[in-house]
């Protein structure tokens, strides 16, 4: 079973989301590409209008009396859909389409999950052995939703989107200690996409104070940049929405990583991860090693004689850092040669009378 607490490279989530059109041939293309980005896990939704939205704001949305960023009447037309309506309808899937995904990503090697709206939704991603559940940003104030989820004792990922410092820490009282190695909780800027200047990444740092579990980040900036940067902040899981295509018509296209970009994430994020270490400063091998080439040592500046003493004018530093290092100088200076030594020599210990 998942456990963030114990990852040894970034968990990367592939948000295919509704970005399959509801054509379950293309839902399988992208799981085959995500699988060659690198990708950990694919997830998907699974909703239904009549689950998730009021039939009264289903008309404000068709009207377009309500208008949401990444949903648009005009993104649809080439796939014949007139309204929002007409777009869950064709976009969304259900637990039988789910289950052939999975299988599918089953065979493919690579881990599946899926965003549930319902009880009824958790119980059956549950009984299908998803790698993790995900809460979405729309609940993080659902404590009974959120206390039924965690019950179910699965590895979990809360996205925080449009939450408040009040809220999270509500959230954060929900889940059990015994619990906490299989939480990830996931900033969120949930706007599509965010402007840059409102990401405000080193709220990572905050949450990582805040919260003894896991911290991520779900991206919904364009490109890659800012996903990699989280990971530079600590962040262990990050999810991003993945498409093949960003002119596709659809909901969130646009906003989404092409495996181009997914790659890139896949990739650097180990490499940020391998980069960022301990806190702690402890010099390598390869380091320790290093010094004695690359630093200086106290070299004479002229030729000198057995039973000289040593003066500042007598010495310059070079390399390599085998001899007397510069921060001794003061233990040479004022000391007796016991041998003859020519300019440009490098002077030892051995080198000093007592």
């Amino acid at each position: 079973m998942l456990n963030f607490k114990n990852l040894t490279k970034p968990y990367i989530i592939a948000e295919i989301g509704c970005n399959h059109n509801g054509d379950i041939d293309l839902a399988k293309r992208m799981i085959v590409e995500a699988k060659k980005c690198g990708v950990d896990a694919i997830k998907l939704q699974l909703f239904s209008k009549e689950t998730l939205i009021t039939e009264d704001h289903l008309q404000e949305l068709d009207r377009g009396d309500v208008k949401l960023e990444n949903i648009d009447k005009w993104e649809t037309k080439e796939l014949g859909l007139r309204n929002i309506t007409e777009q869950i309808e064709k976009f969304v899937i259900g637990y039988e389409e789910h289950i052939e995904l999975f299988q599918y990503a089953r065979k493919k090697g690579i881990g599946y999950a899926s965003t549930p709206v319902t009880k009824e939704g958790v119980d059956f991603l549950v009984e299908q052995k998803v790698d993790f559940l995900k809460v979405a940003s729309m609940d993080v104030n659902n404590p009974e939703f959120i206390e039924y989820v965690l019950s179910k004792d699965f590895p979990t990922v809360i996205s925080l989107g449009l939450a408040s410092v009040g809220e999270i820490e509500n959230v954060v009282k929900l889940i059990p200690s015994k619990q906490k190695k299989q939480v990830a909780l996931l900033h969120t800027v949930s706007l599509y996409p965010p402007r840059d200047e409102i990401v405000n990444l080193r709220f990572i740092n905050t949450l990582k104070n805040m919260c003894d579990v896991e911290i991520g980040y779900s991206d919904h900036t364009l490109g890659y940049s800012v996903a990699l940067a989280a990971v530079a902040l600590g962040a262990s899981v990050v999810e991003k929405h993945f498409t093949l295509d960003k002119e596709m018509p659809g909901w969130d296209h646009k906003v989404s990583a092409d495996p181009f970009e997914m790659e890139i994430i896949c990739k650097e994020s180990k490499r940020i991860w391998n980069a960022l270490g301990t806190e702690k400063k402890d010099l390598t091998q390869e380091e320790l090693d290093k010094r004695l080439k690359f630093r200086r040592s106290l070299v004479t500046a002229r030729d000198m004689k057995k039973e000289e003493v040593l003066k500042r004018e007598d010495l310059v530093f070079k390399r390599p850092g085998t001899g007397i290092q510069p921060d001794q100088l003061n233990k040479a200076l004022g000391k007796i040669l016991n041998r003859d030594i020519e300019k440009d020599k490098t002077i030892f210990l051995g080198d000093l009378a007592d």
